[in-house]
């Protein structure tokens, strides 16, 4: 088996993993085992060293949307989770054994979520913590019972466990799932990594010491501590797309900072106001993080050359990309997928990985 994504984990030092699957059946479930599998192998991790939750529901025999069949989870002995009393009582009943260390306060639909240390491995479904500030306590929680990993299978198009204040560092899963062709399937991947990578403003330090109780608010990148307007009027997407433009058209390089999403209704509202007007400087919008820019890449390569640089707060690391060429929908090969991928992604693309091939690509090489 290889261990190029375990190695790659290793050795980014983070405490702290969330896995991104684009689409239902990409291989989330599959690189996860994988993955804890290979640390324990390689040395990198003892088991009681490593943590397992999910903002969904995984490791279920059948998928509940499509019917077919999934890969389980059978974690080893001495690893922990965040799962709910009720899952825990049906993997004892196929045999599993686990000490249960605390339930956690909130509930979910699956009943409270309780931390755990296997004893007895067996087969196990995860469902952890649905709210992000629930599955941040979480994921402290298990650190404080001594994770130095924790990783978060994150549910079906949620990328807010990839976000800087739950987890380290992220892996894209994409498959053949996602598109009805390897092109479209690249496309589509392409997107999602563009926007995740969206790239850190400089003035991070500025932004980070802001109200953040204030959803917009300009300041000018020449005179940052004299010069702060607060937009104080209708949250429709226009009105502030107006505000945002009018500014940018007065004021020497402006920097925006917007708490909250970047939705696409209001993208293209900035697109239509930077189109009424000529914009001979360039301005920044700061979003928190990329998990809240809702528009897709192109829209956000369109604003850039019109004169409005898309930044953020708080930048996103992602270490790898993994795929699963399988569908039954079409036929794809490893080859294909990585193929339509290098022509799709970008220069600075992150490590390629099918963990069931072998297949590898390292951008370096």
């Amino acid at each position: 088996m290889n261990a190029y994504l375990a190695r790659i984990v290793a050795q980014a030092a983070v405490s702290r993993l969330s896995l991104i699957g684009l689409a239902k059946n990409v291989g989330k479930t599959t690189t996860t085992n994988h993955l804890l599998e290979t640390l324990l192998n390689e040395n990198f991790y003892r088991a009681d060293e490593l943590a397992l939750t999910s903002l969904g529901l995984d490791g279920e025999a059948v998928d509940a949307l499509t019917g077919l069949p999934k890969p389980r989870y059978v974690p080893q002995a001495g690893l922990l989770l965040a799962t709910t009393t009720e899952l825990l009582r049906r993997a004892e009943n196929e045999g599993a054994q686990f000490e249960r260390l605390l339930q956690l306060a909130g509930r979910t639909a699956l009943g409270p979520v309780v931390l755990a240390r296997i004893r007895q491995s067996e087969r196990v479904i995860i469902a952890g913590p649905t709210l992000l500030r629930d599955l941040r306590i979480a994921l402290d929680k298990l650190q404080g019972f001594g994770a130095r990993l924790g990783i978060v299978d994150g549910a079906i198009n949620r990328l807010g466990a990839a976000s800087p204040g739950i987890t380290d560092a992220c892996i894209i899963c994409t498959g053949a799932s996602v598109g009805t062709t390897p092109e479209l399937v690249a496309r589509r991947t392409s997107d999602v990594f563009l926007r995740l990578t969206t790239p850190q403003s400089g003035w991070y330090e500025v932004c980070k010491k802001c109200d953040p109780h204030i959803r917009l608010q300009m300041f000018s990148s020449y005179d940052v501590d004299e010069f702060t307007m607060i937009f104080s009027g209708s949250t429709e997407p226009a009105a502030e797309a107006a505000w945002i433009v009018s500014h940018l058209t007065t004021h020497e390089n402006p920097v925006y900072l917007l708490r909250g999403a970047l939705t696409e209704e209001l993208a293209r509202a900035l697109l239509v106001e930077l189109s009424r007007h000529s914009v001979k400087r360039a301005g920044e919008l700061v979003i928190e993080d990329a998990t809240r820019i809702f528009c897709h890449s192109i829209v956000l390569k369109r604003l850039s050359e019109r004169g409005l640089d898309v930044r953020v707060t708080n930048s996103i690391r992602v270490l790898a990309l993994t795929i699963n060429p399988y569908t039954p929908e079409y036929t794809c090969t490893p080859t294909q997928l990585l193929d339509a991928l290098l022509k799709e992604l970008p220069p600075q693309h992150p490590f390629l990985v099918d963990v069931i091939s072998g297949s590898f690509i390292n951008p370096t090489m």
